[in-house]
């Protein structure tokens, strides 16, 4: 896995969890916060973006070397405009990441003995197409389906990313 290909995810990762974020939008602010029958680990749809917000966090803090101890709670998250912009804020800090990325530097364990940098960001990206599943299904049992988040459709029908400059 090269720094092409692993930036391409990434951006396919940001597509999809905007396409979900969007229909987020239009549900009501107790669907947001509501627990859910259909459990799938996290009590809301809430609990389950911000897991996914909070990994993202996480592993990319833990991947730069800085701390990486906080763990979000979906109690600072009241609504979806907050997630969003705190997104936004992750979003730009995996952005300056990306400048940093080398097929060397790629290919090397994030710790000794662990997987690598690479293998860690794909990990990232799997455990977001995980959630985003189960936070699709709760959507679409609210009428709010966020259609086809197709890996393919993203190379079909996305812009290309801003091009990453060290």
């Amino acid at each position: 896995m090269n720094q092409t290909d692993l930036s391409t995810l990434i951006a396919y990762h940001f597509w999809a969890n905007d396409r979900l974020l969007a229909m987020c939008e239009r549900i009501s602010a107790d669907d947001f916060t509501r627990t859910v029958t259909l459990n799938p680990g996290w009590d809301s749809l809430r609990e389950i973006l911000v897991h996914m917000l909070d990994t993202e966090f996480g592993w990319r803090a833990s991947l730069e070397g800085q701390d990486a101890s906080e763990i979000l709670d979906a109690a600072n998250f009241p609504d979806v405009a907050t997630l969003k912009a705190r997104w936004a804020q992750e979003r730009a800090a995996w952005r300056a990441f990306e400048t940093q990325w080398t097929d060397t530097y790629l290919q090397t364990p994030h710790k000794p003995g662990r997987p690598t940098v690479a293998q860690t960001i794909l990990h990232v990206i799997n455990h977001g197409t995980q959630h985003r599943s189960e936070a699709a299904v709760i959507l679409t049992g609210l009428g709010y389906s966020p259609g086809e988040l197709d890996f393919y459709l993203f190379l079909r029908d996305a812009p290309p990313p801003p091009p990453i400059t060290p």
